[in-house]
C-alpha cells in the first residue's frame, strides 16, 4: 500500500512539473512593427514574429520590461532577444545609465537636481521631458515653487493657447477636463519667464496594477513618476 502511495505521488509530481507555464498578459508599450500597436495585449506563450529592424517593448503584470529586436520568432514571455527585469532593477539600471552618460552631463545634473514628485500622477510643468497621465483623468500639473504666477500652455504647433493663474502656496494645478490633450503630443508650458516642452503619454486601459504601471512609466520616459510609484510600492 505504501509503495502504491509513493508511486501515485511520483506520478503526480511528474505530471505537475510537466505542465506548461501559465500564460500571462503582456502589454505593448512601443512598437515599430505594423501589426502591433501600443496598448495591445499579447499572450506571453503565443508565438510571435518580428521582421528585421523592428523593435517591440512589452511590460508584464509583475513589472518586468521585455525588449525584443527583429528578426525575432518565438514566445515573448521567454524574453529572448532582449532584457527583462523588475521595477527596482529597471530603476537602478536607469539611474546607472544616466550617471555614466557623460555626453549629456548637463541634462544629468538638471534631472538629479529636480525635486522628487510627491505622487505618481503629477506632471512637472517646469521641466522638459515626458509626462504620464491616467486614462480618463484630467491632467494635474506640479511645480516646486509656491509663489503666485500665470501659466500659459499650448501644443507644440501653437494651434491654441490658454492661460490660467497658479495660486500662491499651491504646488498642484488640476487642469479642466476639456483641455484638448492628445496621447503622444508635445505641449509647451510658460511661467515665470521660463519655458518647458513636455510630451504626454496616456496609460492604456490594458496597463493595470502598480508594477505594470511603473514599468510602463519607465518605458515612456516618466522616470520621476515611476520613482514616486516605486516609493508607494515600497511603503505597502
Amino acid at each position: 500500500m505504501a509503495l502504491n502511495r509513493l508511486s501515485a505521488l511520483a506520478l503526480l509530481l511528474t505530471a505537475t512539473t510537466a505542465l506548461p507555464a501559465a500564460a500571462a498578459e503582456l502589454v505593448v508599450v512601443e512598437s515599430s512593427a505594423p501589426a502591433l500597436a501600443p496598448g495591445q495585449v499579447l499572450d506571453s506563450e503565443a508565438a510571435l514574429s518580428l521582421p528585421a529592424g523592428s523593435r517591440l517593448v512589452l511590460v508584464s503584470a509583475e513589472g518586468a520590461t521585455i525588449n525584443l529586436q527583429g528578426p525575432f520568432s518565438g514566445k515573448p514571455g521567454n524574453g529572448a532577444g532582449g532584457g527583462s527585469g523588475g521595477v527596482a532593477q529597471s530603476l537602478a539600471s536607469l539611474l546607472s545609465a544616466r550617471d555614466s552618460d557623460t555626453a549629456s552631463l548637463g541634462a544629468v545634473r538638471a534631472a538629479s537636481s529636480a525635486q522628487p514628485l510627491p505622487r505618481p500622477w503629477l506632471v512637472d510643468a517646469s521641466q522638459s521631458g515626458h509626462g504620464c497621465l491616467q486614462a480618463g483623468a484630467a491632467p494635474v500639473l506640479w511645480r516646486a515653487a509656491t509663489a503666485a504666477t500665470d501659466l500659459t500652455l499650448a501644443p507644440a504647433d501653437r494651434a491654441w493657447t490658454a492661460t490660467t493663474p497658479w495660486p500662491a502656496g499651491a504646488q498642484d494645478l488640476a487642469l479642466p477636463a476639456d483641455v484638448p490633450f492628445a496621447d503622444g503630443a508635445t505641449y509647451l508650458f510658460d511661467m515665470d519667464g521660463k519655458s518647458s516642452a513636455v510630451t504626454l503619454h496616456v496609460a492604456p486601459e490594458a496597463v493595470k496594477g502598480d508594477r505594470m504601471l511603473a514599468a510602463w512609466m519607465l518605458a515612456k520616459g516618466c522616470e520621476r513618476q515611476a520613482q514616486a510609484l516605486g516609493k508607494q510600492l515600497a511603503g505597502k
